[in-house]
């Protein structure tokens, strides 16, 4: 072979070579990029599978804490979640992580329903609304939030500073659209819940009149944005709670508790209070509200029945958390869970593995929130 022929036949054997070289680089430069994204992003990857890989008989209890400087615990349908100064972690029923976010709030608060958890950065401007394992979406508000609540299906409620007025509620669809808002004049407005399927809400606002407060029950439909629908007055006391039941609009004020038709807002039940309201437990089969009692310096629970009467009456020690659920009360108190039926009667103790500083009540299981731990005991 001649020598030029040689040469180039060199020369294209070291292009060849040179282009191997380069492809190999490129594919090994690609395969690490890929790994490097799966796994900055393996817990979103694999949060929806981990209830399948999941042996349901495996227990996850005692549930470690992740570390943080403190925790809120929420219910989400027959799941839990943990609220953190920087995560918030969702778990399902026998204790296995579902998925966790970082939502860079510097005041997280938290509320939920069944499906959803909405989680908002108190007196800053941004929330954000997760399912169990991922995030479903984001708002930056243009004023300071005051505080927001999730309804029974996919609405929320968000309740802001104003320059102009008291306050404005906004109302959101499940995709984070606005859907509704009001601008209320003068009145603070101190809680929020919503009616049924979501089409309607309740407000409680405090306005001042000739130097006396004044608290009044607000409803709205949803497809009139223009008008209230009622608004009722109930007296110059704060309100501490209120929810829409099945048989009315029930609230909760420092004075006394009302119920309210939902349909017209006139007050179909009410009874006064003597004593200082220090706890307001959701109804579910049973309502009970926690005063102070001045003469033991401690708690005495108090449950009601359907006209508002007082129905019965006790005076637990140490009361630390407490919870209703299908008609009974569970008192937390030190190391020991007390149950009690819908007359205060005690039906059952449970002796706790250590102390805890709350208690929610899911599907006949207590879930304990302790120190480093989330126990859960069964009934």
């Amino acid at each position: 072979m001649p020598m030029d022929e040689r040469n180039d036949m060199n020369k294209f054997r070291k292009k060849r070579k040179r282009s191997k070289l380069a492809v190999r680089g490129v594919i090994f430069l690609v395969v690490m990029v890929i790994v490097i994204l799966i796994a900055a992003n393996w817990k979103t990857l694999i949060a929806p599978f981990k209830d399948v890989a999941l042996n349901p008989g495996e227990g996850g209890f005692p549930v470690a804490l992740p570390g943080s400087t403190g925790y809120v615990m929420g219910e989400l349908g027959e799941n839990f979640y943990l609220l953190t100064d920087t995560y918030l972690y969702t778990y399902n029923a026998v204790g296995a992580e579902l998925s966790s976010f970082q939502h860079g709030f510097q005041n997280p608060a938290s509320n939920s329903n069944d499906r959803r958890t909405l989680v908002f950065d108190k007196n800053g401007l941004d929330l954000k609304v997760f399912s169990r394992t991922s995030e479903l979406f984001s708002k930056t508000m243009d004023d300071s939030i005051v505080f927001a609540k999730i309804g029974t299906m996919e609405r929320s409620a968000v309740v802001t500073t104003s320059s102009r007025y008291s306050n404005y509620l906004y109302i959101f669809n499940g995709e984070g659209k606005q859907i509704f808002r009001w601008a209320s004049p003068d009145e603070k407005i101190m809680q929020v819940c919503f009616g049924p399927n979501d089409n309607s809400f309740f407000v409680t606002v405090v306005g001042e009149s000739g130097g006396d407060l004044r608290t009044n029950v607000v409803k709205f439909d949803i497809e009139n944005a223009e008008s209230e629908t009622w608004r009722t007055y109930l007296g110059s006391d704060i309100s501490f709670s209120l929810e829409r039941c099945d048989d009315g609009v029930y609230v909760v004020t420092s004075g006394g508790a009302y119920l309210l038709d939902e349909q017209t807002g006139e007050i179909s039940a009410e009874t006064l209070f003597s004593r200082q309201v220090v706890g307001v437990a959701g109804t579910d089969g049973v309502r009970v509200i926690l005063f102070h009692d001045a003469g033991s310096n401690g708690e005495i629970a108090v449950a009601y029945g359907e006209g508002l009467e007082a129905a019965a009456a006790i005076t637990p020690d140490a009361v630390t958390a407490f919870d209703v659920c299908k008609g009974n009360l569970y008192i937390l108190s030190g190391s020991k869970l007390l149950v009690y039926n819908s007359m205060l009667e005690a039906v059952k103790v449970k002796d706790l593995d250590d102390v805890y500083s709350d208690v929610k009540i899911i599907n006949n299981c207590a879930y304990l929130l302790g120190y480093n731990k989330v126990q859960r005991v069964e009934f």
